[in-house]
């Protein structure tokens, strides 16, 4: 498996969302790393961050985000880390994929349902095909 690559400057998407919710997205050539603190009480943070960490503090709810801007200590419900890798998924959904010739025969019957009748040639290939 391909060694994956650390995306280390995490951007601010949305701060005071639904919840007061904090959303700080990574993405990489191979994914998308997500931080989302939800019921954030805390200092405004920049607009990008340089290699985040977020440790739990000395109390219940508290936490401290470090970062090469600084060090941020907030209030939050709860962290969550989520590593988006859809590289992982792919040979899952391999054996689904349309062949060449399924994929000319959709587009020919995609073209043809603007014609009179199209819908029923449409539905008469569908069903050939699952029987």
């Amino acid at each position: 498996m391909p060694e994956r690559e650390r995306a280390a400057r995490f951007r601010l998407i949305e701060q005071n969302g639904p919840g007061n919710r904090l959303l700080l997205e990574s993405t990489a050539a191979d994914g998308c790393r997500r931080i989302v603190i939800s019921e954030y009480r805390g200092p405004a943070l920049p607009a990008s961050l340089n290699e985040p960490v977020i440790a739990p503090g000395r109390g219940e709810g508290e936490w401290s985000l470090t970062a090469a801007e600084g060090r941020f200590d907030f209030r939050a419900r709860s962290v969550d880390r989520i590593d988006e890798r859809p590289a992982l998924l792919e040979p899952l959904h391999r054996p689904f994929a349309l062949s060449v010739g399924d994929r000319i025969a959709v587009r020919m019957l995609l073209w043809l349902l603007r014609l009179p009748g199209g819908a029923r040639l449409l539905r008469r290939w569908h069903a050939g095909r699952d029987a």
